[in-house]
């Protein structure tokens, strides 16, 4: 991979890294503003725990995509970034564009969608 593009990709988790962090941080914020008396009305009460699960289950997901933009830039530093996980070929230029924190390539990506075989990364 080039250098130019190896940078572009860089700036592009760097940002993401960024962005996800400030999600993060607006969910505990909002979370933290919803957790103050207990709702008189059971379905209030029913709003507030669903509202609750619905923050936990977003922040999981940013928490995973977040450990992929950090393990991307480990390998970036590591001089591996673009490499596919599974069966080390390059993962082509259009995924990495579309998702920079690609851990495999298409091929391999549809493997493992399929169950072919496991994840390699935690």
């Amino acid at each position: 991979m080039r250098k130019s593009d190896l940078k572009r990709y860089e700036k592009l988790l760097l940002q993401k890294r960024a962005e996800v962090m400030e999600r993060v941080r607006a969910l505990r914020a909002s979370e933290a503003e919803g957790s103050g008396e207990e709702a008189p009305d059971l379905g209030d009460r029913a709003l507030t725990t669903a509202s609750r699960d619905m923050l936990y289950l977003l922040s999981t997901g940013e928490r995973a995509v977040l450990r992929r933009v950090e393990n991307s830039l480990a390998r970036v530093s590591a001089g591996t970034y673009g490499k596919c996980l599974h069966c080390d070929g390059k993962i082509q230029k259009g995924r990495l564009d579309a998702v920079p924190w690609a851990r495999y390539c298409i091929q391999c990506q549809e493997l493992l969608d399929r169950g072919e075989f496991t994840d390699q990364e935690p």
